[in-house]
């Protein structure tokens, strides 16, 4: 049977790829480390542990609303305001199956067929995928030099054909924060041509060193055309859970977001919005404790960067990626990344999967552990005078590159 022409150009996701291909190798066991990862490896808060169980308790998990229960929904609310500063009401509101729904059925709601959507690169894998989905065009935009596009190049590729501009704030995988002037001319380009801004905020509150990542409600004039994309997953580190949402002053986006979700997912698991609002209600110091562990992992990832030659890293400011230039090594960053997997069994995400090659994208999500020997595998590996061999548990691995 033939399939259909959206089938033929939808790519597979690299990260969950990788993390299928690591999960495999280590079951054979292979001494893998995964410096390729996306999820923080803390416990759960314990508010949200506690509110699964007291849901299961009651034996009742049945259906829940569409667009999410009044209580999350409420309680989005009451983190919006505290962290953007809006005001926002419930029909403001709709809870997705993680951000990655909610991004998706704004796409859906917003586009046309044809309609152009802008995004930096690097970006995140999903972008191209999500718009092309949705019948648009994805026009990803080029920093002209190094991996943080300008204002200047994102106004320069408006097209009257421009629907949406989106961005990832900080940014996966360079873990850029766009800041506040950045945003503010963002904001009012798009309410002076009538484009929709939605901001990726998955990890706003992952930031380091006194960073902020500003509101771009707060440079609105009429935030309508403005959609912020959140959830658990990151700041909590609640991938499991699958609880994302969107958040605009225009109701009706939302509610059209709303019907698409009823018309294709039905509803959110009870069980795990119940999670969620005992993340978002419950103590807030987790987020905290992981702020600070990401930031002495980012430290620690950074010094031992020092250790190679001829590579190029913009230190970040937020979220737990780093985003090398190896180009000088390989500039081909899918054969550098499985060429690090098959030789020294240190997992990466390729560049070209963020838009930009010769580059690969480490994260700092894993333990201290992981990290140091990770790299300790990699120094190793690009180095041509390291002495052999190099042992990995009980395996001497001898150069044949």
């Amino acid at each position: 049977m033939k399939l259909s022409s959206l089938a033929g150009i939808v790519g597979e996701s690299p990260t969950l790829n990788l993390n299928a291909k690591t999960a495999a190798l280590k079951k054979q066991g292979l001494p893998i480390v995964h410096l390729g990862g996306g999820e923080p490896e803390t416990p759960a808060p314990l508010s949200a542990v506690e509110a699964i169980i007291k849901k299961a308790q009651t034996r009742k998990i049945k259906y829940s609303p569409a667009a999410g229960g009044h209580e999350l929904r409420k309680a989005v609310c009451d983190y919006t305001k505290r962290t953007y500063g809006f005001d926002a009401a419930v029909p403001n509101v709709i809870v997705s199956a993680g951000a990655k729904q909610a991004i998706y059925n704004f796409l859906l709601c917003a586009i046309d067929r044809g309609d152009e959507v802008i995004y930096p690169v690097p970006y995140w894998v999903s972008y191209p995928e999500m718009v092309q989905l949705a019948g648009g065009r994805p026009v990803p935009v080029v920093p002209a030099k190094g991996i943080e596009v300008s204002f200047e190049e994102i106004q320069k590729a408006l097209t009257p054909k421009t629907k949406v501009i989106m961005f990832n704030n900080p940014g996966n995988p360079a873990g850029i924060v766009y800041g506040e002037d950045f945003v503010k001319k963002l904001v009012e380009l798009c309410e002076l041509r009538g484009i929709w801004l939605m901001t990726d905020d998955i990890y706003n509150r992952l930031v380091f060193g006194g960073a902020q990542t500003p509101s771009p409600f707060k440079y609105a004039k009429n935030p309508a055309n403005i959609v912020a994309i959140n959830g658990v997953s990151k700041i909590y580190g609640l991938t499991g859970l699958r609880i994302g949402w969107a958040v605009s002053a225009d109701k009706e986006i939302i509610a059209a977001m709303g019907r698409v979700q009823a018309q294709t997912t039905s509803c959110n698991s009870d069980v795990a919005e119940a999670g969620a609002l005992g993340a978002l209600t419950g103590p807030q110091d987790c987020v905290a404790e992981l702020v600070k562990t990401l930031e002495d992992n980012k430290n620690i990832l950074m010094d031992e960067y020092k250790k190679i030659k001829d590579i190029d890293v913009v230190e970040p400011k937020g979220t737990f990626y780093s985003f090398v230039d190896f180009s000088k090594y390989n500039k081909n960053s899918m054969a550098l990344a499985d060429f690090l997997l098959e030789k020294v069994m240190v997992a990466t995400v390729p560049g070209i999967s963020f838009g930009l090659e010769g580059y690969l994208r480490i994260s700092y999500c894993a333990s201290r552990e992981n990290i140091l020997e990770g790299m300790r595998r990699i120094i190793w590996a690009l180095d041509k005078n390291a002495k052999d061999p190099l042992k990995i548990g009980d395996i001497m691995i001898k150069k044949d590159w």
